[in-house]
């Protein structure tokens, strides 16, 4: 268990190799990039600058709102005008930093984007011990749509703790009708997301991250093999069919996630899109709340 000194050391650490990361990874979302090359890249300059990936980076483009990141073999190219969304995590010792940009290719000035970077903007400086999380989403979707789009509902910002990506506290994107006061010292992500259309969501089929849940009983030995791996090195933080592929397609990956995700045992994070095709841009940074506001650490 770690002290409190211990957790903002590390979360602050995890941060500062986001921001360098963030940086140097816009410059790659240029038209012809390939998405597998620009997630490789920030997972590896993660590693090399000391921290873990605290989940694999998602590349959510146009209508794909989250959870969408490459397999091994994906020949999926940036296209000049593609909505990229960039969503990065980093830990040390599980100690969470989250942050995410969005970028049109090719393109430097646009209001979707602005819409979600400003409401992030201002939802940060209304941060304090004791206001209201509803009160924050209030904030995220007036933003928004003072730029006439809508904020996605069934998303939200999240409280972190260690080797938790998503605990306790729920930030909304909109005025909801109950919230929870923030204290000193609750660590969180604030993340609007912003649509073109009403901004509700779909699920597809399509996975290709997940996480640890429970123990249960299995049969087959190369899910009981891949779940020893799985716990022993992502433990209860989100991870990729991709990371998997490359170390361990002996153990028929997809066979035993699927098996895995049959017994119980693991949870799928399917891709979510904008239900009526609307293009989607999202912002986010990860914070402290201090006793007079908050420090932003990504």
């Amino acid at each position: 268990m770690q002290d409190d000194d211990t957790y903002i050391k590390n979360i602050r650490s995890a941060g500062n190799i986001l921001k360098i990361v963030k940086e140097e990874s816009k410059k790659l979302v240029i038209s012809g990039y390939k998405v597998i090359d620009l997630v490789e890249f920030i997972e590896k300059k993660v590693i090399e600058m000391g921290g873990l990936p605290a989940f694999p980076c998602n590349v959510s483009i146009n209508s794909i709102a989250a959870h969408y990141t490459p397999n091994l073999h994906t020949d999926l190219t940036l296209k000049s005008g593609d909505y990229v969304k960039v969503d990065i995590g980093c830990h040390i010792e599980g100690c969470i930093a989250d942050t995410a940009y969005t970028v049109k290719v090719d393109e430097n000035d646009d209001d979707l984007i602005k819409a979600t970077q400003e409401a992030l903007n201002n939802a940060i400086a209304a941060v304090e011990p004791g206001v209201k999380t509803n009160y924050i989403g209030k904030i995220i979707e007036d933003t928004i749509k003072d730029f006439h789009y809508n904020p996605i509902k069934e998303l939200s910002g999240h409280g972190l703790k260690p080797y938790i990506l998503h605990s306790g506290v729920t930030i909304p994107n909109y005025n909801s009708n109950v919230g929870s006061k923030l204290k000193e010292g609750d660590t969180i992500a604030i993340e609007p997301f912003a649509s073109t259309k009403a901004g509700k969501l779909k699920t597809s089929e399509e996975v290709y991250i997940f996480k640890y849940l429970q123990d249960r009983p299995l049969r087959d030995p190369n899910s009981k093999k891949l779940l020893s791996i799985i716990k022993q090195n992502y433990k209860t933080l989100p991870f990729a069919e991709r990371w998997l592929e490359k170390d361990y397609s002996n153990l028929k990956i997809n066979f035993s996630l699927r098996n895995l995700i049959r017994s119980n045992v693991i949870y799928p994070y399917n891709v979510l899109l904008d239900s009526e095709g609307g293009l989607v841009s999202q912002a986010e940074n990860s914070l402290i709340v201090t006793s007079s506001g908050c420090e932003v650490y990504t």
